[in-house]
């Protein structure tokens, strides 16, 4: 398309091949989004789910200018359990906290964030709480990535609520059946006693 733009002669054609253009690289870039979203983060399999977590919190916090605050207690990494969970569901509380950290800095307007993921009574429930604009709860649409964030919920078995009002901040929480690997599959990996990440500016 670009080298059709480089022989058109009319000003008009070379506006249209490079609209064209644009967009079919913007489809593309959305394809790849898309493919590494579903990747499972290398730090999950190499740390574990509370150091993975921590590693995603002080990027976030430092490349975003924002204070967070993180609590994780996980039954297999504070010694409470014998297997960690399946992949699928590591995977799922990584993302999840990935995709609500995106919504904070892309639509929130916030200074500070709490995340807690906490493994009791056979349920992961993981919260992100923020102090930004908030927003009408009626309003709110995929561009808030919470259709997403049902659906993998969904798929195991677990549920999503979401508070928020204009000004009050938003609060959103997941609530999921704990599943554990087969004890053939089970591999510790040592954690570090803390279960707070730093704070950052």
């Amino acid at each position: 398309m670009l080298s059709g733009a480089r022989r058109a002669k009319q000003r008009e054609q070379v506006d249209r091949i490079l609209k064209q253009a644009i967009e079919h690289v913007q489809l593309g870039v959305d394809a790849l989004r898309g493919l590494v979203t579903e990747l499972r983060p290398a730090a999950l399999d190499e740390l574990g789910t509370a150091p993975a977590l921590r590693a995603l919190i002080d990027r976030t916090a430092t490349t975003a200018g924002l204070e967070i605050d993180l609590r994780v207690d996980l039954a297999y990494e504070q010694g409470r359990a014998d297997t960690r969970h399946p992949p699928e569901l590591e995977s799922t509380v990584y993302r999840l906290v990935q995709e609500a950290l995106t919504n904070v800095v892309k639509h929130a307007a916030a200074s500070r964030v709490t995340v807690a993921v906490i493994e009791d009574d056979g349920t992961v429930e993981l919260s992100v709480t923020d102090d930004g604009a908030g927003f009408e709860t009626d309003a709110a649409s995929e561009g808030f990535g919470l259709i997403g964030m049902r659906e993998r919920i969904a798929l195991l078995g677990g549920e999503l609520d979401f508070d928020s009002r204009p000004g009050a901040g938003t609060t959103v929480v997941a609530r999921i059946p704990v599943k554990r690997r087969p004890p053939e599959h089970a591999t510790r990996t040592p954690v570090p006693p803390r279960t707070a990440a730093r704070r950052n500016h």
